[in-house]
């Protein structure tokens, strides 16, 4: 256990000292908020479902088991279960603006214009960065600087403007 200790805490050590020394921090930036032309091109509503299904058991405890999706259900051995499922109602609006198609998941969008199909919008939105800062000389240098988001505001009629 000693000798075990001999190498470890110089490398444990080590790694201390670098952490300490590297003093680069990772932060999270949001862009001024921009604005895009787009078009909904459709709203889905998928209404919330209750079933009872039969299915795969993933792990079993007696007389219980607990399927691949997570669901818990009667063993019926041999493998097989059975499962009450629900499925969540989802709300979602399809936009198109200039960089291509994309979808937001949120109810008051999608009650918002979900009788606007096939009209313009304005999209608001801002671009998020993940930005690294490194300390030089008692200042905060940007080592990188990676554009890894859009964050949705929200999307307004045109004619509603």
């Amino acid at each position: 256990m000693r000798n075990m200790a001999r190498y470890v805490m110089p490398v444990f050590a080590f790694l201390l000292v670098f952490s300490l020394v590297a003093c680069k921090r990772t932060r999270e930036e949001y862009s001024p908020v921009m604005h895009e032309s787009g078009t909904v091109l459709q709203a889905v509503y998928t209404p919330s479902t209750h079933r009872t299904e039969l299915g795969v058991t993933a792990f079993e405890t007696g007389p219980l088991g607990m399927d691949y999706s997570g669901n818990p259900g009667i063993s019926l051995g041999n493998g097989m279960q059975i499962s009450q499922v629900t499925v969540p109602e989802k709300f979602a609006i399809v936009f198109r603006c200039e960089h291509g198609e994309f979808i937001i998941t949120r109810k008051d969008v999608y009650e918002q214009l979900k009788n606007f199909q096939g009209r313009a919008v304005d999209i608001e939105y801002r671009e998020v960065y993940r930005v690294v800062y490194e300390e030089q000389d008692g200042k905060e240098q940007v080592l990188d600087r990676k554009l890894v988001d859009y964050d949705f505001i929200r999307a307004v009629p045109k004619s509603d403007r």
